[in-house]
């Protein structure tokens, strides 16, 4: 349910080390519920929807959004957990998380960041066709939203897990989907205005793990891959049947890579 205090989703349950699961765009806490299954004997889990999603209110005007707002609300969220935490984050979470990692005030203990999409890290690589991919589907979209196409955000679902993904959602994440397609809108602005240099990225020092899917777009892979080669200490993990909606089809795989980067730093 969305928090009285600051009109944020926040569910706390559990005892031990913190883990805050951060889903991404079109995502709730809920989303996680299969990994969190294996591990909530161990930790305490804190679940939360980003701006415009699940019970978190939308704050962010149409056409103006910035990752400082999320960071701001990573912020609030860290703070209210107020133990050292360790972010799980999918998607434009992950993006979110980076963001935040860099701007934020209260830094977590680590990041597990599963198909993390700062494509930016492209263009700043010298990766012109692989963000070029990227910058013409944003403008077909944009576009298509903008003239009312009420499953403009298919586009966005085929281009992360491949054509038919969009039709093979159940009817009701189909829905929510066009719901709070204006949000995601907010999310795509701001996600690709983050083009921090790769020397900030070398600045990061918390434990970071990466996953990403073996079947994933080539612009998502490859993003994985400089992430890996400019954070330092990094690990990156495949999961070579999986495309980009891991936490739906490969919950065990996830919890296990999570379970094994966040261990080792609580004993």
């Amino acid at each position: 349910m969305a928090d009285p205090l600051f009109g944020v989703e926040f569910a706390d349950r559990g005892e031990g080390p913190a883990l805050l699961f951060l889903p991404g765009s079109f995502g709730t806490g809920a989303g996680w519920k299969a990994i969190i299954d294996s591990l909530s004997s161990r930790f305490r889990i804190v679940t939360t929807s980003l701006l415009g999603y699940g019970a978190t209110v939308e704050r962010r005007p149409l056409g103006n959004a910035t990752m400082q707002q999320q960071t701001k609300l990573i912020d609030g969220i860290l703070e209210r957990i107020s133990a050292p935490t360790h972010v799980v984050a999918h998607s434009f979470g992950g993006l979110a998380a980076l963001a935040h990692t860099i701007q934020g005030r209260t830094k977590p203990v680590s990041l597990s960041l599963v198909e993390a999409n700062p494509f930016g890290i492209l263009r700043t690589a010298g990766e012109d066709q692989l963000y070029e991919l990227f910058g013409r589907l944003t403008r077909t979209y944009f576009s298509e939203f903008e003239a009312g196409q009420p499953e403009a955000a298919r586009r966005i679902i085929d281009f992360y897990g491949g054509a038919g993904t969009f039709d093979a959602f159940p009817a009701k994440v189909r829905d929510y989907i066009v719901q709070t397609t204006a949000s995601n809108i907010r999310d795509w602005t701001s996600g690709t205005a983050f083009e921090p240099s790769l020397s900030v990225y070398r600045e990061i020092d918390i434990p970071t793990l990466l996953i990403r899917g073996g079947k994933g777009h080539p612009a998502m892979m490859r993003t994985a891959e400089l992430l890996a080669a400019n954070i330092p200490g990094a690990v990156l993990e495949t999961i070579e049947d999986g495309s980009h909606f891991l936490p739906a089809t490969h919950p065990a795989d996830l919890a296990r890579l999570i379970d094994g980067h966040v261990t080792p730093l609580v004993r």
